[in-house]
């Protein structure tokens, strides 16, 4: 609604001068079925405009309805109007129609000339002949459609709010409903938002209203002022009978709201030297709203989601723990955001984690959390590796043994689905280095492929292929078939814990997503630590021995055929240094490592080892 109500005032202001009109309604209600409800075949409608609204008086020459910008009414183009005068305010029951008799047509669409509707969403109609609007009674427009067929059920009409039952419709696809005795129909306080061409209001009524920010006991009201330059308001429920508070601004910030009710009423009016409008109500809550998702998607180290702009929220907050929690107790991480869409990050693959959140509307003022079925924090888990691509290795395809460096899987046979997640197992891997890899199948002719994930976004690409489409039992059916294929790591290869993916096809090459399923083969996925390039020759002439390894007390012993002091390198899973020291004797202080697997790199007389360190 906001583009076309942005339209309506542009084209008002730059039109003024030579096209009068009122604008009555700024909502943004759909769903309403009013003036017309174009998903169905035909319909009928009735909507009451009250005097106060219109504030005007003269010759009412057509009117303007704004639509979705997609609306195309390609079979809702046969349009008849009629307009009249009436004392009623308010429709009393689903059969309380205005007599047909008591309106007159003004527009009636033809299949030459049907009603039409302009790029920015307007529909026009222009009168037959201008109606006389006396300025006093209240105007009832009546709205029918009779074109056969139905569009689609985006196309819709805004609409606004009256504080009264407003409208009155049918539709159906099967009848067209007659105007001298149309059938029972469904009441509503809506009514569409609608420009009367023609007339002028001597000073223009407050519109388009907006609650700007609230607190729980205040909250700040503006409006569009139009030509009116001074105002009044009254913060009451009904509407006021004299003179209200006067101010000079579009804008008012309402004090000591009832705590009673989180529903107010404000009536706000222009005054225009010895006039003024009529009074113009504008409902609002202050109850701070809990937020409203639309989407909400795990990653591997987190959550994106997307939600409802809540007016005027100055924020959103999200609590999370790997165990369940009471919300606001203090015991989970809080993650603060300020709009929609957003993601949270730096969680833990395949964990699984609760969550919880709330909406913001002012310093120490929240919505209630919010979850699904408001019943405690929601259970969400983390994605895990990339993808699990299926594939079928009951007949022999796929890996029935693969090893390489320090693992050695020599009996993992046919994994659930085709896919084997093996990440538990882990070996070292140098930069610059070639390894064999000795893989078996029972199935001959498994093309593979081999991935590492070098910098860990979870998605492996060409630039990380290790093993390109090396053949498994070349030509060969059932049996036991092994082979053994080189790869290389990169010499600027990331240092640190990644996955390596092997992924094998039966009769064709692998396809180039590693994600993508296929029939028969299988993927299998492990973990490599990729270190330092070490020269056998260092190793030669260090001849170094590291013990208790593992080591479950607070010192190793390191001793080398090499004398001099010992520079200490240690690094973590990650590639991330925890220890950096020198040595003058042969006991290193490891009583600040955590239990894990470790990387260690000692230099002595410019000679340096690499070797492996586990903690218990």
């Amino acid at each position: 609604m906001k583009k076309n109500y942005i339209f309506y005032t542009l084209f008002f202001l730059f039109s003024f001068s030579i096209n009068s009109q009122v604008v009555i309604g700024d909502g943004d209600i759909l769903n309403s079925s009013v003036p017309i409800e174009a998903y169905y075949g035909y319909s009928y409608s009735q909507t009451i405009y009250k005097s106060s609204q219109i504030n005007a008086s003269g010759s009412i020459t057509g009117v303007s309805y704004s639509a979705t910008p997609s609306t195309t009414l390609t079979t809702s183009g046969q349009w008849v109007v009629y307009v009249g005068l009436t004392e009623k305010e308010t429709f009393e029951s689903t059969s309380d129609w205005i007599p047909i008799s008591e309106l007159s047509q003004v527009y009636a669409a033809t299949a030459e000339a049907p009603t039409t509707i302009s790029e920015e969403g307007v529909v026009t109609i222009t009168f037959d002949a201008p109606f006389e609007y006396d300025g006093s009674s209240n105007l009832v427009i009546a709205v029918e459609e009779n074109q056969d067929g139905y569009d689609s059920s985006s196309d819709d009409f805004y609409s606004s709010e009256a504080n009264q039952i407003a409208s009155i419709y049918y539709y159906s696809d099967g009848v067209n409903p007659d105007p001298t005795d149309p059938p029972v129909g469904n009441i509503t306080q809506r009514y569409p938002n609608v420009v009367l061409e023609g007339i002028t209001q001597d000073c223009p009524n407050p519109t388009g209203f907006s609650r700007d920010s609230f607190t729980a006991t205040s909250a700040t009201i503006s409006w569009e002022a139009g030509s009116a330059e001074a105002f009044e308001y009254v913060y009451s429920d009904t509407e006021p009978e004299g003179a209200g508070e006067s101010i000079s601004s579009s804008t008012v910030t309402v004090d000591n709201l009832d705590s009673e009710t989180t529903e107010h009423t404000v009536w706000v009016r222009s005054v225009c030297g010895d006039i003024a409008s009529a009074w113009i109500s504008y409902t609002f809550s202050n109850l701070c709203p809990m937020p409203v998702l639309n989407s909400w998607t795990m990653t591997q180290d987190g959550a994106v989601f997307n939600g409802i702009v809540i007016e005027g929220a100055v924020g959103y907050q999200i609590e999370y723990s790997t165990e369940m929690f009471v919300p606001g107790d203090g015991t989970a991480t809080v993650y603060d955001f300020y709009e929609f869409p957003n993601q949270l990050s730096g969680l833990e693959g395949s964990t699984t984690y609760y969550f919880t959140l709330r909406t913001v509307c002012g310093d120490g003022f929240y919505s209630d959390w919010s979850d699904n079925g408001n019943d405690g924090p929601d259970e969400w888990t983390t994605q895990g590796l990339t993808c699990e691509p299926a594939a079928n290795c009951t007949v022999g395809d796929g890996f029935t043994s693969l090893v390489f460096g320090d693992i050695d899987n020599s009996e993992s046979g046919c994994s659930n689905t085709g896919f084997g997640n093996f990440t538990d197992l882990s070996t070292d891997l140098a930069q610059g280095e070639t390894y064999d890899v000795t893989m078996t199948t029972g199935y001959g002719n498994q093309y593979v492929r081999a991935w590492v994930d070098f910098n860990d976004d979870y998605i492996y690409t060409a630039d990380e292929l290790v093993l390109d489409n090396y053949i498994i039992g070349e030509g060969l059916a059932a049996g036991t078939h092994t082979g053994t294929a080189q790869f290389t790591i990169p010499a600027e290869a990331t240092l640190g814990s990644h996955y390596i993916r092997f992924k094998s096809n039966w009769n064709a090459v692998v396809p180039d997503d590693p994600c993508e399923a296929t029939t028969y083969g299988e993927t299998e996925e492990y973990t490599v630590n990729i270190v330092e390039s070490l020269g056998i020759s260092d190793v030669d002439l260090l001849n170094l021995r590291i013990y208790p390894n593992p080591v479950d007390g607070n010192t190793v012993t390191i001793i080398s055929s090499v004398s001099g002091d010992k520079f200490v390198e240690i690094f973590d899973i990650n590639g991330r240094k925890v220890i950096s020291t020198t040595i003058f004797n042969d006991d290193l202080d490891v009583s600040n490592l955590v239990s894990g697997f470790y990387t260690t790199r000692v230099t002595i007389a410019g000679k340096t080892s690499v070797s492996k360190l586990i903690v218990k």
